[in-house]
Order: structure tokens, then sequence, then C-alpha cells
């Protein structure tokens, strides 16, 4: 839209050597009529017939309409009929430049988040909790990769109830003559109230694209790995399978779903295994600042689990989102 105007306000510039009389539609519909006296790429200056000479930022401004008819009044015209509206040709939006995190050029194409939620009461009982993270993901013709690093904090009745942090990536191999790919990942762990220290997991393997639009991805995993376990109670090198669905889902302009449930087998006895669930949906809540409601859960189902300890994970956030 900014190429647009830009482009527009070049096209009239032979017709006014001198004041030319236009429409400026602005982004929040107001409209604005007066003389256009002077432009540049980052404002225009119009006279108005009751304010005076307004001094307009381009960024607020949607369109800009010439006024033909007033035109024709201020200049020698033997027109006998009002000139039909130019419309200036579709010229394709300008991409703005990339620099990165922080214009550090690090991560650069790439779609940045950072999640911030808080909550906490007092009374009767007091709690407070909190959750951070930052999400990463690129998506090129030949690849696609998804970054999560996420840490929660709770505390109630003066007990922490939660002090736990992850890390993981993904990678997908695409080729773009075929739904089949290949990907690798992993993930690592740190919570207090688990029966071990650390965890750490990876794997690998093929995955199928049942549906890939510009609007809804849908894709399989199937592959092998391994969850590795230090500290605590639990120190223990487990081999095991991976089987997963994804689905991520753009509903509208404003809304986004994500859901995911990814299935780990142990190859070292037939009725141990984890089960993670995902599922997050994002509403746009102002498009230019990049900020947004998210709603999050997940929840980790593991048998393996010390008995005293609760054998699911289960985690739910509200957060606001920042697009970085």
């Amino acid at each position: 839209m900014f190429l647009k105007k830009i482009v527009f306000i070049c096209l009239l510039a032979p017709v006014i050597s001198h004041a030319a009389p236009v429409t400026l539609i602005l982004t929040n519909g107001d409209r604005l009529q007066g003389d256009l006296l002077e432009r540049n790429q980052e404002s225009l200056t119009i006279k108005h017939q009751l304010l005076g000479e307004m001094v307009i930022n381009t960024n607020t401004v949607a369109d800009i309409k010439t006024n033909y008819e007033a035109l024709a009044q201020q200049t020698p015209s033997e027109q006998t009929s009002a000139a039909p509206t130019i419309e200036p040709a579709e010229i394709a939006q300008a991409e703005p430049e990339d620099n990165g995190l922080f214009g550090t050029g690090w991560l650069s194409d790439w779609e940045r988040r950072f999640d911030l939620g808080l909550a906490g009461s007092r009374g009767k009982s007091d709690n407070s909790k909190v959750n951070v993270a930052f999400n990463a993901d690129l998506a090129t013709e030949k690849t696609r990769i998804n970054s999560r690093t996420a840490y929660f904090y709770a505390k109630s009745e003066e007990e922490t109830s939660d002090n736990s942090f992850f890390s993981s990536i993904n990678r997908d191999w695409l080729k773009p003559t075929t739904p089949w790919f290949t990907f690798a990942g992993g993930r690592f762990d740190i919570d207090r109230f688990k029966d071990y220290d650390y965890r750490v997991n990876a794997n690998s393997g093929f995955g199928y694209e049942f549906a890939n639009s510009e609007d809804f991805l849908f894709v399989g995993r199937s592959g092998v790995g391994f969850n590795k376990t230090f500290g605590g109670e639990r120190q223990e090198f487990t081999p095991e399978g991976l089987l997963g669905l994804e689905s991520r889902w753009r509903i509208n302009a404003a809304q986004r779903l994500a859901l995911a449930n990814t299935f780990y087998p142990s190859f070292d006895s037939f009725d141990a295994y984890r089960n993670v669930t995902t599922f997050d949906w994002i509403l746009d809540l102002d498009e230019r600042a990049g900020v947004a409601l998210k709603v999050g859960m997940s929840n980790e189902y593991d048998s393996e689990t010390e008995d005293d300890i609760s054998k699911n994970d289960f985690k739910y956030t509200l957060s606001l989102s920042w697009s970085l």
C-alpha cells in the first residue's frame, strides 16, 4: 500500500504545477478534502478550507483521489464533461526489508514471536503464575523449521508449584515434487518437579504432507530416536519410536490454530511410552503493532514417571504475543 501511494503521488506530479484538489482517505476511514500543496515519500501537505495547511503522514493515508471537477474549474480546460477517475495500475506491495531479530540480521526472514503471560490472585489464597516464550519459524520451498523455547513458573501459598524450561527445534527437508519429506528434531528439558533433573531427546525419520496450502497444513511423521534423563531418581537411556500428526490452520486473516500429537513408544518395554499433545490459538489484536492474544495448552503423559509424581504434566497459558 505504501508503494502504491508513492507511485500514485508521482502520477499526480504532471497535473499539479499548482495546488490540486484531492480527497485523502485515511486508514481509520475518515476523509479529508483540500488542495495538495506539496508531497514527498514521508508526508503530504494539503490546504483545508477550514483547518488551513495540514501535514499528513503517508502511513495514515489509505488512498488518494483527485477531484477532477474542481481541477477543471481552476485550469483553462475546454472539456464539457467531467474527466473519468484514473486509477493507478495494480502494483505489488513491497515487502519491508527484514533486518533480523532487533536489527542484528539473526533469524532474518523468520517469523519471530515473543509470548508473555502473567496471572495471580490475593485474598483467600495467594498465587502467581508467569510464562515466557520465544518462537521462531521458517518456511521456504525446500525447508521448514520450527523452534520453541519457554519457561514456566507458578507459586501458590508461598510454595512453588512449577519451575520448568524447555527448548526444542525441528527441521523438515522438503521436496517440491513429492509430499514426502525427511525430518530431524530434538528437545532439552529442565523441570524441578520431575523425577529427573535434565532430559534430552532427539529423533529423525520420514513425514508425509496430507495437505499443504496457504491456509492449511496437515502432516504425519514416523521415526526413531532416544530419550535420556540425568539426575534425580531417573538416569535412563531409552530408545523410542515416533508417530505424530500435526495440523496448522489459518482460519481467517486474524485467527490461527495449531494442533499436534506425538506418540513415543519405548523399544525397551512394550507398555512404556510417552505422549505429547499441544494446542495453540492465536488472535491478532493489532496487526500493525504485531500484537496478538495467544491461548495455549499442552500435556505430556509419561508412563515411566515415579508413582509419587503425576504421570500427566498439563499446562495452559494465556499470553500476549508480539512479533519481533
